[in-house]
């Protein structure tokens, strides 16, 4: 560092003379500091509510929403996989002391929206909803030309419009909660997909109910930022779940070889981005990729 120095112009010279090593006290304060860090205990005693919670990314969202000290209504179609997933947020660190509900339904059912505020699990949270996580989804893989109308209509119910429905409940929701606080009111996270920005062949119907999910992102968090409610997304790409997993090994194999990083994601660090989304109040309308750097190439 010093023959660095002797070699500058003078004037820098003099200037680098001021600088002084590192003390263990600043590396050590250095070393505490954390990459991405959220509000500590955020998400505590808040209520979320997870559809698509029976399974992958769903399931793993709620689980690490309990760890964080929330409660969980759990929102699906197969009430025996709800359970598992009931039994997987009760024994999860931080979860002690809340509830957690199994509601098991259609979300594609305007009357499920309709009568919620109805149900009994509201009655332990005082009404109040400050989570709402859109991670219900279903694909297929078929050719526009060979795939019927009543399929598309499936995928776009399914992904976009109950997303739109939970929304539109959501943020009804958590605009009560905005006349107790002027922040910190609520915040929405919907799970989308690489394809919503890229595309691919075979994926029409789940391509487009994916990009519906980010324009719903980014025109609702027009709409709500004043309210204190935040809007935000994820975009995985290929992921280790039941989606992937009735993939062929051919086509495992040809998608794991495109991706720098070599493997799928898991759910897991899904979840992490979600739990970074949801407790940071300064997160809004932000879209986070996952995807292994698989972009990058496409």
């Amino acid at each position: 560092m010093s023959q660095f120095i002797l070699s500058l112009p003078s004037p820098i010279r003099g200037a680098c003379k001021t600088i002084r090593p590192l003390s263990s006290s600043h590396l050590t304060q250095t070393r505490s500091l954390k990459l991405f860090s959220s509000s500590k205990h955020a998400l505590r005693r808040s209520t979320c509510l997870v559809t698509g919670a029976s399974r992958g990314i769903g399931r793993a969202i709620a689980i690490a929403l309990a760890r964080e000290g929330a409660g969980c209504l759990l929102v699906g179609r197969d009430e025996s996989a709800l359970k598992e997933t009931y039994d997987l947020c009760v024994s999860a660190r931080g979860s002690v002391g809340r509830s957690h509900f199994v509601l098991t339904a259609d979300i594609t059912d305007p009357s499920f929206w309709s009568t919620l505020d109805n149900n009994p699990c509201w009655e332990s949270e005082n009404g109040r909803l400050d989570v709402l996580v859109n991670a219900a989804g279903v694909t297929h893989s078929s050719l526009l030309i060979r795939t019927s109308q009543a399929k598309v209509d499936s995928i776009l119910n399914t992904n976009l419009n109950a997303a739109i429905q939970a929304s539109r409940y959501a943020a009804k929701k958590m605009l009560k909660n905005s006349a107790e606080a002027k922040k910190g009111a609520g915040h929405i996270l919907n799970i989308a997909s690489l394809l919503a920005t890229h595309g691919g062949v075979g994926s029409v119907a789940y391509a487009a109910s994916k990009a519906g999910m980010l324009g719903l992102t980014r025109s609702l968090s027009a709409e709500l930022a004043t309210k204190g409610i935040r809007v935000n997304a994820i975009c995985p790409g290929y992921v280790e779940t039941d989606m992937t997993k009735a993939m062929s090994y051919a086509a495992r194999d040809a998608a794991m070889a495109k991706i720098p990083a070599g493997r799928f994601g898991t759910v897991d660090e899904i979840a992490d981005a979600a739990i970074f989304l949801c407790g940071n109040q300064y997160a809004n309308n932000t879209v986070i990729t996952l995807d292994g750097g698989l972009n990058a190439i496409m």
